[in-house]
C-alpha cells in the first residue's frame, strides 16, 4: 500500500518536473526574436533558393523581405525572374513597375515590362512604355519597331509611318527594306495619301524590278489621276515580264489613245483587231477606235472608206455612224454629218435625243464660224440662229455671235449676245471678256472695267482678262491699282514685254521715276525693238538728268 503510494507521488513529482521543464521552454522561445538578414544574407540566401528551382519558397521568403527591404532593387529583380520562370508575368510586371517607381532611368526594366504587355496583349499599357523608351532614347529601334506596330494596331497611321520610316532609316537589309516599305505603302492608301503610296511602291519597284504585283497597284494609283505615261510604262513592264495578251494590249492601246501618241496608238488598235478577229465582241469597238484615232492623224478620207464599209455591214452599230459624223465634220462637210445625226435622232430615247440636238447645234455654230471667216456674214448668222434652234440655250452659239458683231463692228448686238452667253453659264470668264472688249470698244469704260473684273474673278488665271482690266484702271486714272494688276501678269509671264512697258507707263505718271526706269529697260532687255520703251526711257533720262 505505502509502497503504492510513493510510486504515484514519484510520478507526480517526475511529471510536474517535466511540465516545468516544457513551459520554462515555451517561455524562453517567445521571448527570443530571430535574428534579422542583412541585406547581403538575403540576396545570398535569394539566389541559393532561386539557383536550386525552389520557386514557391523563393517568393514567400523575398514577400517577406521586401516588407522590410523595400528599396532593394536586386532582391526584386530575383523575384521577378522567378515569376518569369514559373510564367506568372501579371505578378513580374506589378514588380517591374515597383522597380521603375524608384529607378524610372532603368530602361532593361521598362523593355521587360513592355515585352510583357505585348505578349499579355495589353496595348495601351504596352504603347505608354515604349513611348517613354523612346522618349529617353530615340535611336532605340526595338522601341521603335514596336511603336510602329502598336501605332498601326490602334490605326494611329501617321504615328506609324513616322516610326516605320525611322525603322527605314536603320535598316540595310533589302529584303526587310521591302518589307517595311510594304507596310508604309499600305498605310499612305489607308489615309487617303495615294502619291506617297505610289512613290514607296515605285522605290519598292527599284529593289524588285520583277515585282508584278507592285507594278499593277502603281499603274493603278496613276490610272486614278490620270497619270498616262506612268499607266503606259506600268503596262509595258507587264507585258515584258508575263508576255502580251489581250487585256494588257487593250491597256496600252488606251494609253497611247490618252496621251495623243496617234501613230503608237494606231499601231495597238491595228494589233488588237488582227488578233481579235471579226468574230469578237470588241472588233467593232477597237474598228471605231482606229478610225477615231485615224481622224485625228487627218487620215479622214481612209477613216470614212472604212467607216462606210462597216455600217453597211452593221447598219445598227449608232457609234459607228457617230465616228463617221465626225470624220465629215473634221472635213467641213457639216451637211452630211448633220444628216447622219438627224437619222440617229429617230432611234434614240429622249434623253440621248436630247444630247445629240445640242451636238448637232456646236457642229452648226462651227459651221457658221466657217461662213464668216469666209466673209459670208449673212448666211453665218442664219446658221448660229439656225444651230439655236436645236438648242435656245448653246451659250457658245451667243459668245460667237457676240465675237461676229463685234468683228463688223456692230457692238450693241454684241454685248446682248455676250449678255445670254453670260446668263445661260455664268462661270465663263471667256464671256465675261467679250462683254468687257464691246463695251470697251464705244468708250463705255465703267462698264468694261467690272466686265473684265468679274472675269478675273472668276478665274484668276486669265491673263487675257486682267492685262485688260489693268488697262481700263490706267483709263480711268487708277494707276496705283492698275500696277498692281500688271505686276501679278509678270507673275505669271516675266517676259511679257508690253506689260512691262505699261507698267513703266503707270509709274512714270505717279511720279516713281525709278521704278518707271526700271521697267523700261526690261522691257527692252526682253523685246530690244519696242520703239515706245526706248522713246520713253531716253526721255526720262533726259529729264532726270535735267533735274540733277
Amino acid at each position: 500500500m505505502n509502497h503504492n503510494i510513493l510510486l504515484i507521488s514519484a510520478l507526480i513529482i517526475f511529471a510536474f518536473i517535466i511540465l516545468r521543464i516544457y513551459f520554462l521552454f515555451l517561455l524562453n522561445t517567445e521571448e527570443k526574436e530571430p535574428e534579422e538578414l542583412t541585406l547581403d544574407e538575403t540576396i545570398k540566401r535569394a539566389q541559393q533558393l532561386y539557383a536550386n528551382g525552389m520557386h514557391l519558397e523563393l517568393q514567400r521568403f523575398l514577400k517577406k523581405e521586401l516588407t522590410k527591404k523595400y528599396q532593394s532593387l536586386e532582391l526584386r529583380k530575383i523575384l521577378i525572374r522567378s515569376y518569369l520562370d514559373v510564367g506568372n508575368t501579371s505578378l513580374a510586371a506589378l514588380h517591374l513597375e515597383a522597380v521603375l517607381k524608384v529607378d524610372p532611368s532603368d530602361m532593361e526594366s521598362r523593355e521587360e515590362l513592355g515585352r510583357i504587355y505585348l505578349e499579355d496583349g495589353n496595348k495601351r499599357k504596352a504603347l505608354a512604355v515604349y513611348e517613354a523608351i523612346y522618349a529617353y532614347n530615340p535611336t532605340d529601334i526595338v522601341a521603335i519597331k514596336n511603336l510602329a506596330q502598336l501605332y498601326r494596331d490602334i490605326s494611329s497611321a501617321d504615328k506609324a509611318i513616322k516610326m516605320y520610316n525611322l525603322l527605314l532609316e536603320a535598316e540595310d537589309d533589302p529584303a526587310e527594306i521591302v518589307k517595311i516599305k510594304h507596310t508604309v505603302a499600305q498605310l499612305y492608301l489607308l489615309e487617303g495619301y495615294n502619291d506617297d503610296a505610289q512613290k514607296t511602291y515605285e522605290d519598292i519597284l527599284e529593289i524588285t524590278p520583277d515585282d508584278t504585283d507592285v507594278i499593277k497597284i502603281i499603274s493603278e494609283l496613276a490610272y486614278k489621276k490620270s497619270d498616262w505615261q506612268t499607266c503606259l510604262m506600268c503596262y509595258e513592264k507587264l507585258g515584258k515580264i508575263n508576255g502580251e495578251n489581250i487585256e494588257l494590249l487593250e491597256k496600252i492601246a488606251l494609253m497611247y489613245y490618252s496621251i495623243k501618241d496617234w501613230d503608237k496608238a494606231l499601231l495597238a488598235y491595228r494589233k488588237l483587231i488582227d488578233l481579235e478577229g471579226s468574230r469578237s465582241t470588241n472588233y467593232l469597238h477597237y474598228q471605231n477606235r482606229y478610225c477615231e484615232i485615224l481622224i485625228h492623224k487627218e487620215q479622214v478620207q481612209e477613216a470614212i472608206e472604212i467607216l462606210t464599209n462597216l455600217i453597211a455591214d452593221f447598219p445598227n452599230e449608232d457609234s459607228l455612224a457617230y465616228t463617221l459624223a465626225q470624220a465629215y465634220t473634221s472635213m467641213g462637210e457639216y451637211e452630211k454629218a448633220i444628216g447622219l445625226y438627224e437619222n440617229l435622232i429617230e432611234n434614240l430615247p429622249p434623253e440621248q435625243t436630247e444630247i445629240l440636238r445640242n451636238f448637232i447645234s456646236g457642229i452648226i455654230s462651227n459651221w457658221a464660224m466657217d461662213l464668216f471667216n469666209q466673209g459670208e456674214y449673212t448666211k453665218a448668222f442664219d446658221k448660229f440662229f439656225e444651230g439655236l434652234k436645236y438648242n435656245q440655250d448653246n451659250a457658245e452659239i451667243y459668245y460667237k455671235l457676240g465675237k461676229c458683231n463685234c468683228e463688223i463692228k456692230s457692238y450693241q448686238d454684241a454685248i446682248g449676245h455676250f449678255k445670254r452667253a453670260i446668263s445661260i453659264a455664268p462661270q465663263e470668264s471667256k464671256y465675261y471678256f467679250g462683254l468687257g472688249y464691246a463695251y470697251d470698244e464705244i468708250g463705255d469704260i465703267k462698264n468694261a472695267k467690272t466686265a473684265f473684273y468679274d472675269a478675273i474673278s472668276i478665274n484668276p488665271l486669265d491673263l487675257q482678262s486682267r492685262k485688260a482690266y489693268a488697262i481700263t484702271l490706267t483709263k480711268e486714272l487708277e494707276y496705283a491699282n492698275a500696277c498692281e494688276q500688271f505686276l501679278e501678269i509678270l507673275k505669271s509671264t516675266p517676259d511679257d514685254a508690253d506689260t512691262m512697258y505699261n507698267l513703266a507707263l503707270a509709274y512714270e505718271i505717279l511720279g516713281e521715276k525709278e521704278n518707271a526706269l526700271q521697267y523700261y529697260q526690261k522691257s527692252l532687255d526682253v523685246q530690244p525693238q519696242h520703239e515706245e520703251a526706248r522713246h520713253n526711257l531716253e526721255l526720262l533720262n533726259a529729264e532726270m538728268t535735267n533735274q540733277a
